[in-house]
């Protein structure tokens, strides 16, 4: 399972001081096991239970551009509790280390922890390609950011699709979708989503 504990950093990214909200409406509709909730001030905790599912987290969380962000991978207790904030096991704590790891990154505030030992190099892989996804969002322009979101909300979209969505011409469209780096990122995802399943001991239960 992965769990990730987020923390908000007030003063950073284009949210407001708390950007709790604006995270728990970003996750309003992905299938998560159990709802994402807040936990305590400006935090809140995620459980997924699939590498897909964890980087689609970690990418809207990304995007909000002012979360540090702590993933754990491994086991938690079952059942399931009814809350995601009663969830426990060694996953908790490996996303705990993990947030306070994040907590003192300046640039990209993101850390990844895996409960097994014999995973944290594979953990450290995925952590540098989860960082440079991160970085490549953070160093968008305001265009170029609501253009990769229209496009991930709708992949299947033609660019003069997503230009009348957006209110601008086509050719906006085709320079911020290239100059976004959202090509080079995208192409980066597969290789995070099976790093992840690789140190998820628990996908197979």
């Amino acid at each position: 399972m992965f769990v990730l504990s987020l923390s908000g950093r007030p003063g950073h990214g284009r949210s407001a001081a708390d950007p709790v909200p604006a995270l728990l409406e970003a996750l309003s509709d992905l299938e998560l096991p159990r709802a994402a909730e807040r936990t305590a001030g400006p935090e809140a905790l995620v459980l997924t239970g699939r590498a897909e599912e964890a980087l689609e987290v970690l990418l809207r969380a990304a995007e909000i551009g002012s979360l540090a962000v702590g993933l754990g991978v491994g086991a938690v207790q079952r059942p399931l509790p009814a809350s995601v904030r009663e969830i426990a096991g060694p996953a908790v704590g490996a996303a705990e280390e993990a947030l306070r790891v994040a907590r003192t990154t300046s640039q990209v505030p993101l850390a990844v922890r895996a409960v097994d030992a014999r995973h944290q190099d594979t953990a450290a892989d995925v952590e540098a390609v989860l960082r440079l996804v991160g970085w490549m969002i953070r160093a968008r322009s305001r265009g170029q950011w609501e253009a990769v979101r229209a496009l991930r909300q709708d992949p299947g979209a033609t660019q003069a699709q997503l230009a009348e969505r957006l209110g601008v011409t086509q050719q906006t469209v085709s320079r911020a979708v290239k100059s976004s780096g959202w090509r080079e990122e995208s192409a980066a995802h597969p290789l995070a989503v099976r790093l992840l399943s690789m140190i998820d001991l628990t996908s197979a239960r």
